[in-house]
């Protein structure tokens, strides 16, 4: 620095070095920290953050964004509560209890328990409730095997079952947190970008706005426009329901097969510029999403729609005897499939059962979807090791060798010392100030993972899940080997990936035709990943906003405890209460295509196994490993030394990740968002910029907020009690070829009767 100094003559230079080499002692190295965080060295470790009031408003919030996140999961489309919108209710609760609830309390070993304490409502209060209600937001992963049981195996599982389940998968992934915080909590480099908006938001709300501003003030732009949405969403939801699938093009000419089966929004492929006015379909994400991202990922699920194209209409692996764009599971006369016919009394497949009934079939939607998910995984592995090869090696190294140093007796008094020292080694500036705050030692998460690893044992073995436990620790060991990259890769990128479908795979060759019990080891193995990086991306949040680490661990605990009963009584509820759930014909379009895909997945790679999809059902699908590493290379390569002759803006793993477009939902439900995306995030953005800046997060909050809001008291008002309006607007976009769901060629003008090979000689 001195040498730079010396060869600098001109003093606004020299000032600009100055101010820059300050920024980089005391803030973030990088842009978008800084634009949202404050520097770490106005923190005040004094400021409360446990308080009574933040538990209480967590508590309130969990149970009511949990419960809503798993009733509404379960809908074609879903609905869900975003953070943005807790945020928004949180900060005038919070205020309003400093303001008027009184300090009631009394004192244990001098400290003191209290309704309410003598100081505003703060932003660390702020950032600790929503980040612990943020824990129980996330995805239920256990309400899909108790689901699919019930639905599809007809195996009413008792509450005990699902609540140790539940247990297990809740909390294995929290256990191996604690492994992941040294590569993606403390570095400086793992920024999370996709959660730094909820920084910015806490930051908008907290910080008062300039009284001689123009406009109005951003609560009272957020209560408008939560206003404005509550009325709308009566229209697409229950008034007039063509708003939300706008399928207008075949209301043109409503028996036209090939106009329904592309454009179509019920059974076609959504090929349609004006598709809805759903504002449930447009979703709050694309006022978030930058626009250059939306873009590429719609180039992707576009051309995955071509594709699909181009199989079905040269009848590809027989698809054209089925639905296009179905997400189910089809035998070779078109029917839907049915498991239970090819499983013996204790859920294992049967040969000779299987022979007399049918190979499950995928429709064209499915099978793409498949083969891109295929190769997706080798696709990331190699671009990115090609790219950010240094950062996975280091991380790797640093890995490998804490492992190795467990072989001394020193490690391990390391790992149970109370006084954990893991900051020690990091010297950025947010590390620097988290220093002085006791951070959870690593016995803690070591505790939490042994004592969910024992139960989830017992469970298996207790419950008859026909699952052997050695599979539950090769679940495990997988994801020693794939949690780091994975998680780095979603920390540095935002890109995240589940372990879902390798799991199956690898688990369908080691537990062939078994799938009860891939259902439990696909919980366990996927839930380890997904879960442990929803802890530790809280964890960061907490990091940049000086959260206290052993506070955060009590709330996330107690909070991830709790959902476990909200969510088994939304969804037991539901099976007894709800007439038709999970079915074609429920109401309220609560069909559950989620639970339908992971049954889908239970039959094809864990009944029928992957040895012969791969080899003879659809050996197309193993050949998606190899493009999937040569398009990694080939992208990689190109990008890393012929920079200047590769666009900028284009992020190939965006592309893919679009490709991953999948049935039941069509190209209509990712047309509308890239409309909005582009107003919001490239023409205000643009053109608009200090409007955007002050209104755009409000805006996504708000229309969110007023779309639960109506959509809870439209269920039950409404669609519970089987009201419904009769009228052309509601019965629209139901009528003709699209609600039909006719396939191109008629499985009944064959000469057998069915496709594909003959009944006994199946593969």
């Amino acid at each position: 620095m001195i040498q730079i100094f010396l060869l600098i003559n001109n003093e606004v230079d020299v000032f600009e070095l100055k101010a820059l080499a300050v920024l980089l002692r005391d803030h973030s190295p990088y842009p978008e920290v800084r634009a949202v965080c404050l520097p770490p060295m106005m923190d005040d470790p004094t400021i409360p953050i446990e308080t009574f009031r933040a538990y209480f408003f967590a508590l309130i919030w969990m149970i009511f964004s949990a419960g809503f996140n798993e009733l509404f999961s379960h809908r074609m489309v879903s609905i869900s509560i975003s953070t943005s919108v807790i945020q928004m209710f949180l900060y005038p609760m919070g205020t309003a209890w400093a303001k008027w609830v009184p300090s009631w309390g009394f004192n244990v070993r001098g400290k003191r328990f209290a309704l309410n304490i003598d100081t505003p409502w703060t932003d660390k209060e702020q950032m600790f409730c929503t980040l612990i209600i943020a824990i129980s937001m996330s995805t239920f992963y256990s309400s899909y095997n108790i689901l699919t049981q019930k639905i599809y195996y007809s195996d009413n599982v008792s509450f005990n079952y699902q609540f140790w389940l539940s247990l297990c998968v809740q909390f294995m992934g929290f256990g191996f947190a604690g492994i992941l915080r040294r590569f993606v909590v403390y570095p400086a480099k793992a920024v999370w970008p996709t959660s730094l908006s909820t920084i910015a938001l806490n930051k908008a709300l907290l910080t008062p706005e300039d009284p001689n501003a123009k406009g109005i003030s951003r609560y009272s732009f957020f209560f408008w426009a939560f206003g404005a949405m509550f009325i709308y969403t009566w229209f697409p939801s229950f008034i007039f329901e063509a708003l939300s699938t706008f399928n207008w093009m075949t209301w043109i000419a409503p028996e036209n097969w090939n106009l329904a089966t592309i454009t179509g929004g019920v059974s076609g492929l959504g090929i349609n510029p004006i598709a809805s006015f759903d504002w449930a379909v447009i979703t709050s994400t694309s006022l978030l999403v930058p626009w250059f991202s939306q873009a590429t990922q719609y180039a992707g699920s576009f051309l995955a729609i071509l594709i699909v194209i181009g199989c079905y209409f040269t009848n590809y692996q027989h698809t054209a005897y089925l639905p296009i764009y179905s997400n189910s599971l089809f035998t070779n006369t078109a029917e839907t499939y049915e498991v239970t016919e090819i499983l013996t009394s204790d859920y294992k497949f049967d040969e000779t059962l299987y022979q007399k009934y049918s190979p499950p079939y995928y429709s064209a939607g499915n099978l793409v979807c498949y083969g891109s998910f295929i190769a997706t995984y080798p696709f990331l592995i190699t671009y990115y090791l090609i790219m950010d090869h240094t950062m996975f090696y280091a991380a790797f190294k640093e890995y490998i060798i804490a492992l190795w140093s467990l072989r001394k007796k020193q490690a391990w008094v390391n790992l149970w010392n109370e006084e954990s020292r893991a900051l020690d080694e990091f010297h950025d500036p947010h590390s620097r100030a988290m220093s002085r705050y006791k951070e959870v030692p690593d016995w803690w998460y070591m505790l939490v993972l042994i004592v969910v690893v024992i139960i989830a044992i017992i469970t298996i073995e207790e419950f008859h899940t026909t699952t052997p436990v050695w599979s539950l620790f090769m679940s495990i060991g997988f994801n020693f080997v794939f949690l780091i990259p994975l998680s780095i890769l979603q920390a540095t990128t935002g890109v995240s990936l589940g372990l879902n479908l390798l799991i199956e795979m690898i688990m369908g060759y080691a537990i062939p035709g078994n799938p009860m019990a891939l259902m439990v080891i696909k919980a366990f193995g996927y839930t380890i990943d997904g879960q442990a990086d929803t802890y530790v991306s809280n964890l960061k949040l907490s990091h940049y906003c000086k959260i206290a680490p052993q506070a955060m661990f009590r709330g996330q605990m107690v909070m991830a405890f709790l959902q476990i009963f909200v969510n088994l009584g939304v969804i037991n509820w539901c099976v007894d209460n709800m007439k038709g759930f999970c079915t074609a014909e429920a109401k309220g379009k609560f069909t559950c295509p989620d639970i339908q895909t992971y049954y889908n997945a239970s039959v094809m790679w864990g009944g029928l196994g992957p040895k012969k999809i791969f080899n003879d059902v659809y050996p197309i699908l193993k050949w998606c490993w190899l493009i999937g590493f040569l398009l990694g290379a080939l992208f990689g390569f190109a990008k890393k030394f012929g920079g200047k002759y590769f666009p900028v803006w284009f992020n190939p793993v965006i592309f893919l990740v679009g490709m991953l477009i999948g049935p039941p939902y069509g190209l209509m439900y990712y047309t509308p968002a890239l409309i909005m995306s582009f107003f919001s995030q490239w023409y205000c953005k643009r053109y608009h910029l200090k409007l955007w800046e002050r209104y755009n997060y409000v805006l996504a909050a708000a229309f969110n907020a007023g779309l639960v809001l109506a959509s809870i008291i439209i269920f039950f008002s409404v669609e519970y009690d089987d009201r419904e309006i009769d009228w052309w607007g509601n019965n629209v976009p139901y009528l003709g070829q699209d609600a039909e769901g006719i396939s191109l060629k008629n499985i009944t003008a064959t000469v057998k009767g069915y496709f594909g090979p003959a009944p006994g000689y199946y593969p």
